[in-house]
């Protein structure tokens, strides 16, 4: 599995990719390709499984939800996930049989990074987990940059709602740079 041999590389913190799905076989497929790939799964059987899990681990590097489970569903599970300050940033793949286009709407505005109707393609799959963690990895070294240059609430501001001068939001770039000898210089 290529694709997502690439992304491993890149990961940052945790190789963990928790598989939420009531059914044992499509849990064991997507685990056997994650697993293949060099990532570590972690799986639920529905959706108080997965934030029990949550409570009890660090954070995994994505997670992939059904939406259709026992106990509690995968819209629940979203809900939960973005509302919670050390979860929200977790990128979420939904993997369902609900491929009506409300659903896949309500899916992706309830904070779902993607959506992957079953019964699914695994090179598909493997490909949009490409994407995915490639994009949280752009994500954290945004936000580590952001965090070495600039105070915690600011840093916090920007990654949350985006520079904004006189009530309109822009675009921006930030350059710095290293003088040499700078301090000699500026006591002369």
């Amino acid at each position: 599995h290529p694709a997502i041999v690439g992304a491993v590389a890149i990961l940052a913190v945790n190789d963990h990719v928790l598989v939420v799905d009531d059914d044992p076989d499509v849990r064991t497929i997507v685990k056997s390709t994650i697993e293949k790939a060099g990532l570590k799964a972690a799986e639920a059987s529905n959706g108080q499984a997965a934030l029990d899990w949550l409570s009890k681990h660090s954070p995994p590097a994505l997670i992939l939800l059904d939406l259709m489970m026992p106990v509690m569903d995968g819209f629940a599970v979203l809900e939960r996930v973005k509302a919670n300050p050390r979860l929200r940033d977790i990128p979420i793949i939904v993997i369902s049989a609900m491929s009506d286009l409300e659903s896949v709407v309500k899916g992706i505005k309830s904070g779902a990074e993607d959506y992957l109707p079953k019964p699914f393609e695994p090179t598909l799959l493997q490909a949009r987990i490409t994407a995915c963690l490639e994009k949280k990895f752009l994500r954290d070294q945004q936000r580590k940059l952001l965090h070495t240059f600039a105070s915690k609430a600011v840093a916090d501001l920007l990654m949350d709602d985006g520079l904004s001068l006189g009530g309109r939001q822009i675009d921006a770039s930030i350059m710095f740079t290293d003088v040499r000898s700078f301090t000699p210089l500026s006591e002369k």
